[in-house]
């Protein structure tokens, strides 16, 4: 037996599921709404403050609906300057459930915002309401959100169909002797008309002849001669008149209507050498020659050159050059009227219009309303302002690589934006829009690839993942699906010719959870089976970290809560993070009135780690089930679902991650006395249902500081130690911190824990800093036993005064007397007072004869 005393080398490096003796120094069994800080010690955290809280006006919740309150998720974004954050359902509900679809909190003022739905047809938000979301960002002025239960649709207006029967046959040129032949089939009946107009010969066919003219005794054969002359002259004149006017494209075009007309076909007219005509299904025509005299110009043209000067105004002509099979369309364009001379333009054959895609939100001029519409259409009409509507295609058919996009008529996964693009992703196929025109989805030609035309493309292999996350991490467009990780380069500028995909890991069942950077690491959440945890999900989760590798383009993983097992229960659903130190914060979906907490410090300029801490924050049931977190100047926000005799109520409460002492009393969803008196709020003296654990509590700045009282109470600690309210104090609920450490191990000269002899502790010494009040529990295999408390009065101090709760730094003994192994030693903090404890020391005896090697 020998007498042994030392100390921790430290107490907070957090939760550890490891066996003790293996521990790391500083690791303890259980951390419960403390703070490790590695500059003062484990400190109790300090209360919520109620930012805001509203009457949501339902019955009280049912446990299917406590389920469903676990698919809330935040999105934060900015509006003119403002940020917000958007609280939303992620999952499906049936239609008859009565929880809001969203909300909506100003994280400047710290208020909700109203929210109106506003459907251009009764149920149009349906699929949004009850169908969750399953992806949002922001473009401008607006929320984008695409639904669980909607493909985003489309239809098609078949330009080329609708002006088929429309041609022209255009007679650009005219010759002697030449033979204009145009064969057509009418539309309506399929019969076929075929007419042609031969023109004249340049020359007289004729040949002058006096020959039978008499010559001899004939006094008049010089008169008879010259008549016969003249009258040839004559006719030579006419038919070279005749001629040459019959060559005229004009001339042409006429006689050809002329027997059209003839042949009962009326369907045209004319316009110079054109005729304009309609009605035709078939159209051919030959002017006995190369055929660059006498033009068809139908549905299709092997060459632009040949398309003509005349048409219907809307014609769509289908070029496509011989020897390929690349085709694009020319549309006849003109000022007024429906025929005449036309530009050509380059167009679509079928137009592709985007139907119900999104829904769109955006924040009223005053700042008090979330507005919500299904279509662009519809929020210009109730806001008043021009809103953007989805661009309809320009070029191109149906059967064109990319005419439609493949995210039509699929559910979208993942949306964000991306080097000016709007991301748009639907299973494993990422497409992107024009850049800086997210809701054009079209090309612009398809005679060139323009560098901010539309992009579609997919990893290889990721064809048939789903990604759904993503985040830019080092530039790049990180995105996680289900069972791998890719990366678009964000160094280089994004363009249909140079985008690539490639798959930068293999990280399965890390998408419950928006991954979140934090410095130059990115955090992501993972899960594993764990059918006999406690707790609403039979699911048990893990943080885990991408950091960048010693090679460029090659991340590293790494497990940042490998010391823990079941600790964090459920699945991690979403992450938060402040900084100095950094701290991340995982909300799971098998711990609904808490959140987890990582702290950590890295070693700067290697990629280990000097100090990191695992603990869980919890509250007090009357403060509310969590249903999102998010943070604004450093501070953490979290909304909550809570309930009193008056239904449920959505609350934000504020926390800071601070080890100092408060400035306020240690309580929860914190509010001025003078709030609570008023009555009308979710803490109010006329419903005793959740008063059970609320309290009223002095702050600093008087000499009541620190002092308080149950709420059954209030009106005389108000009237007494408050001064009817010259003093400040305020109005909260209670929670309470621990810190169960891990007993100590005697050591041998290799640092190895002695495990085969008895070490019994006789007491420890804590050093305590600006403690009010402390409570030492020994539990053991009787239970738990209170034996020791501190309320921070110390004989012979000169803080220990009547009437006055003191703050001390000491050093307390707490008393044990049992074996390491036999025992675990728990501080809880006492009411609504402060405690920090910065050292542990501890002296034993050992029982152990053998002799180590």
């Amino acid at each position: 037996m020998a007498k042994v005393a030392s100390s921790y080398s430290s107490i907070t490096r957090g939760v550890s599921e490891q066996v003790p003796q293996d521990r790391l120094a500083g690791q303890n069994w259980e951390q419960v709404n403390m703070v490790s800080d590695p500059r003062r010690g484990v400190a109790r955290r300090h209360g919520s403050v109620t930012m805001d809280e509203k009457v949501l006006g339902l019955p009280q919740l049912t446990g299917g609906q406590y389920a469903y309150l676990r698919n809330y998720r935040e999105y934060s974004f900015f509006l003119g300057g403002t940020e917000y954050s958007l609280i939303y359902q992620a999952g499906e509900r049936p239609s008859a459930d009565t929880l809001p679809f969203c909300f909506c909190h100003n994280k400047v003022t710290g208020k909700f915002l109203s929210v109106t739905m506003n459907e251009s047809s009764p149920g149009a938000l349906d699929s949004w309401r009850y169908g969750g979301l399953s992806a949002v960002t922001t473009v401008g002025r607006y929320v984008v959100m695409a639904s669980n239960r909607v493909g985003p649709g489309h239809s098609s207006v078949d330009q080329y169909a609708a002006h088929s029967t429309e041609a022209v046959a255009w007679v650009r040129g005219g010759a002697y002797s030449r033979t204009f032949r145009v064969t057509l089939k009418r539309a309506d009946t399929g019969a076929t008309v075929n007419v042609a107009y031969t023109t004249m010969a340049s020359s007289y066919p004729a040949l002058l002849d006096t020959s039978d003219i008499v010559q001899e005794g004939n006094p008049n054969y010089a008169k008879q001669v010259n008549d016969r002359v003249n009258a040839y002259n004559s006719a030579s004149n006419k038919w070279i008149g005749d001629a040459q006017a019959s060559v005229q494209p004009q001339n042409i075009a006429a006689q050809i209507g002329a027997q059209l007309t003839a042949s009962g076909f009326t369907n045209f007219s004319l316009n110079g050498g054109s005729l304009i005509l309609s009605n035709v299904a078939e159209l051919s025509v030959n002017d006995s020659g190369d055929g660059s005299l006498f033009r068809a110009v139908h549905n299709e043209v092997d060459d632009p050159a040949k398309l003509s000067t005349v048409h219907w105004t809307g014609k769509v002509v289908k070029v496509k050059p011989k020897g390929t099979d690349d085709a694009y369309y020319m549309v006849a364009k003109i000022d007024t009227g429906s025929t005449g001379t036309v530009r050509w333009e380059e167009g679509a054959a079928q137009v592709v219009k985007p139907g119900q895609v999104f829904a769109l939100a955006t924040v009223s001029e005053d700042g008090r309303t979330l507005v919500i519409a299904d279509t662009p259409a519809q929020l210009a009409t109730v806001t008043g302002t021009p809103v953007p509507g989805y661009s309809e295609s320009r070029v191109g058919d149906l059967a064109a690589k990319g005419a439609v996009p493949y995210f039509f008529g699929r559910r979208i996964t993942l949306l964000t934006v991306f080097m000016d693009r709007l991301v748009i992703v639907a299973n494993g196929v990422v497409f992107m829009s024009r850049a800086g025109d997210y809701f054009n989805w079209f090309r612009n030609s398809m005679l060139r690839q323009d560098a901010d035309d539309p992009i579609e493309a997919y990893a290889l292999g990721a064809e048939d993942d789903i990604i759904t996350r993503s985040v830019t991490y080092n530039k790049d467009l990180f995105m996680f699906g289900e069972r791998n990780q890719y990366s678009v380069s964000g160094r280089i500028a994004l363009t249909p010719q140079t985008i690539a995909i490639s798959t930068a890991a293999g990280e399965k069942d890390s998408v419950t959870g928006q991954p979140i950077v934090v410095g130059n690491l990115l955090f992501y959440g993972k899960y594993e089976a764990a059918p006999n945890q406690d707790g609403p999900s039979p699911y048990s989760g893990s943080v885990s970290q991408f950091q960048l590798g010693l090679f460029e383009g090659s991340p590293e993983t790494y497990l940042v809560s490998q010391q823990l097992d079941k600790y964090i229960r459920g699945r991690p659903t979403q992450f938060a993070a402040l900084p100095s130190p950094h701290t991340v914060f995982v909300r799971t979906d098998g711990y609904d009135r808490g959140v987890y907490t990582y702290r950590f410090i890295d070693q700067p300029g290697s990629q280990s780690r000097v100090f990191d801490s695992w603990s869980r924050w919890e509250w007090s049931p009357v403060v509310g089930r969590i249903i999102s977190i998010t943070v604004y100047k450093a501070t953490l926000y979290v909304y909550t679902i809570r309930e009193n005799a008056r239904g449920p109520w959505v609350a934000c409460e504020q926390f800071v991650m601070d080890s100092d002492q408060s400035a306020r009393p240690y309580l929860d969803a914190q509010r001025p006395p003078t709030e609570y008196a008023s009555g009308g709020g979710f803490l109010d003296a006329a419903d005793p249902s959740v008063l059970g654990d609320v309290h009223v509590a002095a702050s600093q700045g008087s000499d009541a500081a620190f002092l308080g009282a149950e709420i059954a109470k209030f009106h005389d600690f108000y009237a007494a130690e408050l001064q009817g309210g010259t003093r400040p104090g305020v109005v909260g609920i209670g929670f309470s911190g621990a810190l169960q450490i891990t007993s100590p191990f005697v050591r041998d000269q290799n640092d190895r824990a002695l495990v085969n002899g008895r070490l019994v502790v006789n007491r420890y010494t804590l050093s305590v800093t600006k403690t009010s009040g402390l409570d030492a529990y020994r539990i053991d295999m009787a239970g738990a036993a209170r034996v020791f408390g501190f309320n921070g009065r110390r004989v012979g101090l000169s803080n220990n005064q009547v009437g006055r709760q003191p703050t001390t730094t000491a050093t307390v003994d707490v008393p044990c007397g049992r074996a390491n192994t036999e025992h675990r030693m728990e501080f809880r903090t006492r009411a609504w007072l402060p405690a920090t404890i910065s050292a542990i020391e501890w002296v034993g005896q050992i029982f152990n004869n053998t002799r180590r090697v």
